[in-house]
């Protein structure tokens, strides 16, 4: 065979040496004549095993199957097939084959040609170019994966350029790192006094746990800190594990495990955690995650470092806003709680309740009081109204006898934004007299005890004792009236630590209660001095033969008992009397002592006997020569002489008082009766005290058996209704036309029932009524 091939096709072998192709030279009924170099090798077998055998027995179709028939696996006419080529282990090869027909070029030995045509195979193996196609889509699918990457970091950068809203820009930028990195999730935390915060967390991770702050010494944000540059991590479950502590986490780079507590551990199996740095300070720390065990890629994290060096610029601006929006929201409550304190300081309870709940919205924490149990002798916490636990030392020992965490270790602390406003509210614990208030974690006896019993352990200790101790009346201030001496704000470990502007709210708030306590004993002593005071001065009426009388006084100063408001009935010789209703401007301790001056002046003008023009303008010399121009009084004075029927008057900056005539029976005829009538003294005069060239001016007027004198001060016309609406002078006189038909027993009291009724019993001055009924007019028994 070789010979005739030497002979009849000595140029073709020699030309299918040359190719790059697997050749095969065979019969027109498929022996194989002839195999170049390249078929021998993809074949896998000796030249002498391939030739003379058929080629049907080493090409088979693409279905694994022999052609039968002596039909060849492929066609004659040079179009490509693709076939199986069989090797001697019994594997198959994909290949491809292109075959034809060809006639020799040299004659027979007769001199003819031959008529006997030759196939010739052309043969290529595809596993090499399936290879190299495979090849070509891996590198062309880590193109596609590279280039979305730079499209994903771009967009993410042009999200965050000039951003001017926190919360907008890390949603944006985080949901766009999971689309461009084929993620399932990506969360931002902030490093904060005392650990990292969570800012921010991407769809995919709404309805997942994530650790909503992780302190410092645990956690991955901790160990990103200390290894200061990006970590792929894998994370163990619990499940996988012993215990609450047995979860940990695996660095790829350093083939190092950590444990990792339960309520740290993030929802992914495996993330790329970088560090967010401004300069040498690590602002925060950014993850990107996936729920399914893989093998972060190198690419990623530096796209992630990219990303990160880029968001630092924007979020130094950004975090800076945010600290001074939530100072200007504590500085909101702050200002909100001030107002409730001075403006509710009689209602301790009340005050204590809104303060309480205030802090407790804006911190987030819990409010539990602090007792001694007279019982034991030790202390209590009461948690929220709840169970009570004893403390098992005293309090100076549990939260004062160590050095309290006056701020926690900050990587941030000095970054530009780090006080954020916080010296506007002026306020420092030094500034602080008497109450104490300390930072309670961990690191205290306090926090350690409450940790050990799986109680919130990280808060604000006060103790408001010295505020509440009793003042000049022996009596306490606020013990009774619901304020806990000591209370604990607390945290659980999964929330931050109280940092440094929450701590120095907490200041300003204990502060502000300091101020508010120091006014309300200067109250206490002021109503203690003003009771004093008017101790046999009290506003009440003498005992005057022919005349009945009615009278009340209602304080609107209930915390002081007394006020501006006076009265007084005098008897004189002669069937002689005088009436004094009056009222000092202010309330307190001021009007009260000023209000007793003026009284016992007037008593003294009128045993002179003197007009009543006379003892006013005598009053007003008087209280000029005390330099008090902010200090002056109102003032009806009437001389009573219940001979004649007849009284002098000077009514002196106060309010018209009125003479209620009775209705009157004709005992002939019922019908032609006279109704009752009012008449009001209306000549007035300026007020006492205010100029020392006021001009007052007297009246007259006459009375007969039955007549009602009813005086009163402007607090009863100036009652308000809840719209605000004055009860005013006419109401006030049809309620006198009214009730006067019942007599002047009780009187003052009817009147006083429709003012509380028309003010929902929210009286805003001090008021004074007093009714005198004249009962006898003309000489008495004794004179007769």
């Amino acid at each position: 065979m070789e010979s005739m091939m030497g002979e009849r096709f000595a140029e073709l072998a020699r030309l299918v040496e040359l190719t790059s192709d697997a050749v095969a030279l065979c019969e027109a009924n498929g022996t194989v004549l002839h195999v170049n170099h390249q078929m021998v090798i993809l074949a896998a077998a000796q030249r002498d095993r391939l030739v003379g055998t058929d080629i049907k027995d080493i090409i088979y179709s693409d279905d694994f199957e022999r052609a039968e028939d002596h039909r060849m696996p492929f066609t004659l006419d040079g179009k490509d097939a693709t076939c199986r080529i069989k090797l001697p282990d019994g594997s198959f090869v994909p290949i491809r084959v292109r075959a034809r027909t060809v006639s020799p070029t040299t004659l027979a030995e007769d001199g003819e040609r031959d008529p006997v045509g030759r196939i010739l195979v052309v043969i290529n193996s595809l596993e090499e170019q399936y290879t190299r196609d495979r090849q070509t889509q891996r590198l062309f699918a880590e193109l596609q994966a590279v280039n979305r990457r730079l499209s994903g970091t771009l967009s993410v950068i042009m999200t965050a350029a000039g951003s001017k809203d926190l919360p907008s820009l890390l949603d944006a930028v985080l949901n766009k790192l999971v689309d461009a990195l084929d993620a399932d999730g990506s969360s931002i935390y902030f490093s904060e006094s005392g650990g990292f915060k969570l800012r921010g967390v991407s769809y995919g991770l709404m309805h997942d746990y994530v650790p909503e702050f992780i302190p410092y010494g645990s956690g991955i944000p901790t160990y990103v800190l200390r290894e200061q540059r990006p970590c792929s991590l894998a994370i163990v479950p619990s499940a996988y594990g012993k215990g609450i502590e047995a979860s940990v986490f695996f660095d790829f780079d350093t083939h190092m495990s950590t444990r990792l507590r339960l309520e740290n551990v993030p929802p992914y199996r495996t993330l790329i955690a970088v560090p967010v740095f401004f300069g040498t300070q690590v602002l925060g720390i950014l993850e990107l995650g996936w729920k399914r065990p893989c093998r972060p890629r190198a690419l990623d994290a530096r796209v992630l470092e990219v990303i990160c060096d880029y968001l630092s610029i924007e979020l130094v601006g950004l975090v800076s806003s945010l600290r001074a929006q939530r100072t200007e929201e504590l500085t909101r409550s702050l200002n909100r709680m001030r107002e409730h304190l001075f403006d509710q300081s009689e209602d301790h309870a009340a005050v204590w309740r809104f303060v309480s709940d205030e802090v407790r919205r804006v911190l987030k924490c819990r409010t539990c009081s602090v007792e001694l149990d007279p019982d034991t002798g030790r202390y209590v916490i009461d948690f929220e109204g709840g169970s009570r636990v004893h403390l098992p030392d005293t309090i100076e020992d549990m939260f004062f006898s160590t050095t309290a965490p006056a701020a926690r270790v900050d990587p941030g602390a000095h970054a530009p934004f780090s006080n954020g406003g916080q010296s506007s509210w002026l306020c420092s614990p030094e500034d602080l007299t008497s109450v104490r208030l300390v930072r309670v974690d961990q690191t205290m006896r306090a926090g350690e005890w409450l940790a050990s019993r799986g109680l919130p352990s990280q808060g604000v200790f006060f103790d408001i004792r010295a505020d509440m101790a009793a003042d000049g009346s022996g009596e306490p201030v606020g013990r009774t009236e619901g304020v806990p001496g000591m209370v604990l704000l607390l945290r659980d470990s999964t929330q931050e630590p109280v940092d440094d502007i929450e701590y120095d709210y907490l200041v300003r708030l204990a502060h502000d209660f300091e101020i508010m306590m120091r006014g309300v004993r200067k109250t206490n002593s002021e109503r203690h001095i003003a009771q004093t005071l008017q101790v046999g001065l009290r506003s009440d009426l003498g005992t005057v033969p022919g005349i009945t009388t009615d009278s009340l006084y209602s304080s609107a100063t209930r915390q002081a008992l007394v006020g501006g408001d006076f009265y007084t009935l005098i008897r004189l010789p002669d069937d002689r009397a005088v009436m004094i209703l009056g009222d000092v401007s202010g309330k307190g301790i001021e009007a009260a002592s000023m209000s007793a001056l003026v009284k016992t002046a007037l008593t003294a003008y009128a045993w002179e006997g003197t007009s009543p023009v006379s003892m006013v303008r005598s009053l007003n010399g008087m209280l000029m020569s005390f330099s008090r121009v902010e200090t002056f009084a109102t003032m009806f004075v009437a001389k009573i002489d219940l001979r004649a029927g007849v009284a002098e008057y000077c009514s002196a900056g106060h309010p018209p008082t009125v003479l209620i005539h009775p209705a009157k029976a004709d005992p002939d005829d019922p019908e032609a009766g006279s109704p009752a009538e009012i008449e009001l003294l209306t000549v007035q005069s300026g007020v006492v005290g205010a100029f020392e060239a006021m001009v007052y001016e007297g009246g007259t007027f006459t009375f007969e058996p039955g007549d009602i004198l009813f005086m009163y001060t402007d607090g009863a016309i100036e009652a308000r209704s809840p719209d605000r609406e004055f009860f005013g002078e006419r109401r006030l006189f049809d309620e006198l036309l009214h009730a006067s038909a019942n007599g002047v027993e009780g009187l003052c009291g009817t009147v006083l029932s429709a003012l509380d009724a028309f003010s929902d019993s929210e009286l805003d001055d001090d008021i004074a009524l007093v009714a005198l009924r004249f009962d006898t007019v003309g000489a008495s028994d004794e004179q007769k």
